[in-house]
């Protein structure tokens, strides 16, 4: 368990708490401690607060990171709060990455996925497997998630009406959770079907697999997924695919779409 971890819920997962970021008690481009190789704990979570003055700082210095093909991305996203989310979210992660790996962050080759999920090629050598990697966002909040050996999931809603819930919940989550959140009194319905929108969208981002691609194979291990503890307003996830599944994963099945007018991370 990461420290300052919640207690599990009575018959429930335990709650991560993801780190803030940058740390109030080391320099601000100081990267975090990385897990030894091969462990088996949960993910590093790093969580960003866009409206953090310690996190504004930053924004120039984290955009200096950003290669030329992502700074033509962040200068098509025209939506409130957009730019500033991926900057803050792909330079962190460029500086992050940069530092554990020993190599200049902005030099750092990002690839990406069948389905644009960004990734680290493993080394053409045989040599140890890069750090897996998962981001997400919404609102404020900026969410990264790594493991030195196990694909990763993350996923971050900030709470917002969603008057179209049971008929996603329906077409999308398993039968006793959509209907569990219905016996839930009405104003509490949105708020747990958010949280649930979350657990769901990271485990199949951890196994690589799209909302409406194939199924799982009947048997397959399902990924470890923890609910966390973030600041008011926001539920999220974090999921880690199965040990089994570790070397299996190498690429998405699809792409997360989403139902109409439905949940935005």
């Amino acid at each position: 368990m990461q420290s300052g971890d919640s207690p599990p819920p009575a018959g429930g997962p335990w709650l991560l708490r993801p780190q803030r970021w940058p740390p109030r008690t080391a320099p601000a481009l100081a990267p975090p401690p990385w897990p030894p190789a091969g462990s088996d704990g949960p993910p590093l979570l790093l969580l960003i607060d866009r409206r953090d003055p310690d996190v504004r700082a930053l924004l120039t210095p984290l955009g200096d990171l950003l290669q030329a093909g992502e700074r033509q991305r962040l200068h098509r996203l025209r939506g409130e709060g957009d730019g500033e989310r991926f900057l803050l979210g792909r330079g962190a992660l460029r500086l992050i990455l940069g530092s554990w790996l020993g190599c200049d962050p902005a030099g750092l080759v990002l690839g990406a996925g069948p389905h644009g999920k960004p990734e680290l090629l493993p080394p053409s050598d045989g040599g140890e497997p890069p750090p897996r990697f998962n981001v997400s966002h919404s609102g404020d909040l900026i969410l990264l998630g790594f493991h030195p050996r196990r694909p990763v999931g993350v996923d971050v809603e900030q709470g917002r009406p969603v008057p179209e819930w049971e008929s996603i919940a329906r077409r999308c989550l398993p039968p006793g959770e959509w209907s569990a959140i219905g016996t839930l009194p009405q104003q509490q319905r949105e708020q747990a079907f958010l949280a649930a929108w979350c657990r769901l969208e990271a485990g199949l981002k951890a196994r690589g697999m799209g909302l409406f691609g194939p199924p799982p194979t009947p048997g397959d291990p399902e990924p470890e997924v923890w609910p966390l503890v973030l600041p008011e307003g926001y539920v999220g996830a974090a999921a880690l695919a199965s040990a089994a599944e570790a070397t299996a994963v190498t690429s998405p099945r699809g792409p997360l779409p989403r139902a109409p007018q439905g949940p935005r991370g």
